[in-house]
């Protein structure tokens, strides 16, 4: 019989590549580290007692975290994602999946209520409250392995948590131009030493059914590597020869599969192996097979008993699943006061825009709750799950008091909730030229958190003007695929409509060698919530300003910056659209970004000499504002508008001057503190400027 593999992994592959597993690999990498391993899995499998039908008095309660390993992309999959995958996961192991009425009569007398249960953790291994959800920043998403496990607070303790890491793709090490899905170690790989590898790791666009979901998967994914988790090996182990209790997957209930992916397209009356007595057909509903997940429908009564054994017989699960740690990672209450912990759906929203939030306090039983919800249409409700609305733009408060007979507890949150103008402020043209060192203070300009490695000012090159650019400092230090995310003002497109809007900016590298594979993308985003949208993507190759190559570029001259430049004719209808300039670095050379303009003109030589080089201070201001600019030609006016575009004060009628202008102006008692756009008419364009007013 075939040695059984430590490590299962699921793998998809097109029909037109030649593909294979990749558990060889990973059987002989553990056998070398511990050759007892073997011993320890034929015990397990010789010694499992078989449950039938039999219904525990209770179900197994696993408690379970996600850590999402993700740099702001479409693998950092939201909560509803994660919690529409453990509703699969709790139907599919208790048996009530809607697609159990389509398994064949041949198996309909084998199918099993496995009587285990998944819960999001509610208490983190610290003792603080979660929701069960660890969002991690890494570049390590990409091309993942077991080196997720080793990031920093991204591995809780397997002996009270499932851990499940989620990722954008998974490394083939065999070669084979597959696509791996998924992968677990078996326990007994975890009882022969291999405890911190313990854990699922996984894509995340495999991850339930909804949000960025692969619909195919049907959330099975999971499934099949929690059986892998909780001992279960493919139907398909051994192939035609794996017959009867003791060889194969191990169950004399699943009829044995000829190979890996014999099932794939679930074929309705297959047969791919003689072998067994009766001669049954394939059992492609089997959660362990390879076949479609839509197929999968069914755990046997033969899996069902390894399962239930190694919640009974390894230490590191009894301990997962026993009374005292459900209490500890917050899954059962204990006889304590609660403490006070919430979520909400949305952390930014624009005016009228609903937001819910979720009273997900921990350690004890909430019998009573009260929000105070500042700024809100409701400031002060007793319900679980409050819907409210902002009619004013600003930084909220959010305060949770919860209590039982044993106590109260209060959480309170300042500028928990940012709620922006549904139009907004900023209308085009809109500039950046990085020259002030507060560029990115209250101007609506953001670099994203990326952790150690992000954007940053650089006055030490030579910028494509003036003396200041923005650098991507990618080298070899810096982790392959470290994301590099600018966020531009939400701006109000409209003004440009039939105009030909444009999104420009100029950015300057040299490939590192031929092979490098830095990348340029530009995300878009209507609205408030950030839900970013590509629609442009350029290589190393294109945004290089020459085909020759260099190790530690760095621009010495403005010959070696290149425009970029793409039409906003998409989104000139818009009243409120952010856009994000993204840049993944792979260890090459640093790239940098200058003179960036959303309005109706491409950034180049021209059109920066038209910059007025405008300068407004102080900003924030009490009450006086010091207006600079330069107006080279025509007429200018100067004036300020309120967020909704009405005109409340003129600051300077239309005049000829030209020049470098220099106003004073103080701000009227009659405007109050706030958010304001301060507008300059110069060389028959429109230029804005946000400024706030303090009291």
């Amino acid at each position: 019989m075939k040695k059984l593999a430590l490590i299962s992994v699921l793998t998809i592959f097109s029909s037109s590549v030649q593909s294979q597993c990749l558990t060889d690999h990973y059987h002989k990498e553990a056998k070398q580290t511990n050759p007892s391993i073997q011993q320890i899995e034929e015990t397990f499998y010789n010694n499992v007692a078989q449950v039938g039908q039999t219904k525990r008095a209770t179900k197994f309660i696993i408690p379970v975290v996600f850590h999402v390993i993700h740099t702001n992309g479409p693998e950092n999959i939201t909560q509803a994602q994660i919690e529409d995958q453990i509703r699969v996961l709790n139907e599919d192991f208790s048996f009530k999946n809607t697609n159990r009425t389509s398994i064949r009569s041949q198996f309909t007398g084998v199918t099993a209520d496995c009587e285990i249960e998944f819960r999001l953790a509610r208490i983190d291994p610290q003792g603080n409250c979660t929701n069960g959800i660890n969002r991690v920043y890494s570049p390590l998403h990409v091309d993942a392995r077991d080196n997720v496990k080793s990031i920093s607070g991204a591995r809780w303790d397997n002996r009270k948590y499932l851990n499940i890491w989620t990722v954008s793709s998974i490394k083939d090490q065999s070669g084979s131009g597959g696509i791996t899905l998924g992968y677990a170690y078996l326990p007994y790989a975890v009882a022969g030493g291999l405890g911190n590898m313990d854990g699922i790791v996984m894509r995340a666009d495999y991850v339930g059914t909804i949000g960025t979901a692969v619909v195919s998967g049907a959330g099975r994914t999971l499934t099949h590597e929690v059986g892998h988790y909780l001992g279960l090996l493919h139907t398909f182990e051994d192939g035609c020869s794996g017959t009867g209790a003791s060889a194969g997957d191990r169950c004399a209930d699943t009829p044995p599969v000829a190979g890996t992916f014999t099932n794939a397209s679930c074929p309705v009356n297959g047969n791919s192996c003689n072998t067994d007595a009766p001669d049954l057909i394939d059992q492609w509903e089997n959660f362990m097979d390879y076949s479609t997940g839509t197929c999968q429908a069914m755990f046997t009564i033969n899996q069902k008993s390894i399962m239930h054994s190694t919640l009974t017989n390894y230490t590191f699960r009894i301990s997962l699943v026993s009374a005292n740690n459900l209490i500890a990672t917050g899954i059962n209450y204990s006889n304590t006061a609660p403490v006070a912990f919430f979520s909400s759906s949305k952390k930014e929203v624009c005016v009228g825009e609903a937001v819910s939030f979720y009273d997900i306090s921990c350690k004890a039983l909430v019998t009573s709750r009260q929000w105070t919800l500042q700024g809100a249409n409701i400031t002060s409700t007793n319900k679980d799950t409050p819907v409210v609305t902002y009619s004013q733009p600003g930084k909220y408060k959010v305060t949770l008091m919860v209590s039982n007979g044993n106590g109260s507890n209060t959480l309170a949150v300042e500028e928990y909730i940012t709620v922006k103008p549904r139009v907004a402020i900023d209308k085009p043209s809109v500039y950046q030229n990085f020259e002030s060192p507060t560029w990115n203070v209250a101007t609506g300009w953001s670099i994203l958190d990326a952790g150690t490695y992000k954007f940053v000012r650089d006055t030490t090159v030579t910028a494509y003007k003036n003396s200041a650019c923005l650098k991507a400092p990618i080298s070899t230090t810096v982790p392959m695929g470290q994301r590099f995310q600018l966020v531009t003002p939400a701006i109000d497109l409209r003004p440009l409509s039939g105009k030909n809007p444009k999104i420009s900016f100029m950015v300057a590298t040299q490939r590192k060698s031929t092979t490098s594979t830095e990348e340029l993308r530009i995300y878009y985003s209507r609205g408030c919530d950030n839900n970013w949208t590509q629609f442009l993507y350029r290589n190393a190759n294109f945004i290089s300003y020459t085909t020759a190559t260099s190790t530690g570029f760095t621009p010495t001259s403005s010959n070696m910056w290149k425009q970029i430049s793409f039409s906003l004719n998409a989104y000139e209808n818009d009243s409120n659209v952010s856009f994000m300039i993204e840049i993944t670095g792979n260890q090459g050379n640093p790239i940098y970004l200058d003179a960036i303009n959303i309005g109706q003109f491409n950034t180049d030589v021209t059109e920066i000499e038209k910059s007025i080089e405008l300068n407004v201070y102080p900003n924030p201001s009490e009450n006086l504002l010091n207006i600079d600019y330069v107006n080279s030609s025509g007429t200018t006016e100067v004036w300020l508008e309120n967020i909704e575009g009405k005109r409340i004060a003129t600051i300077l009628q239309e005049t000829d001057q030209n020049g470098q202008i220099h106003l004073v102006w103080n701000r009227d008692l009659s405007i109050s503190s706030g958010i304001y756009v301060l507008k300059i008419k110069s060389n028959n364009q429109i230029f804005n400027k946000k400024v706030i007013f303090a009291d």
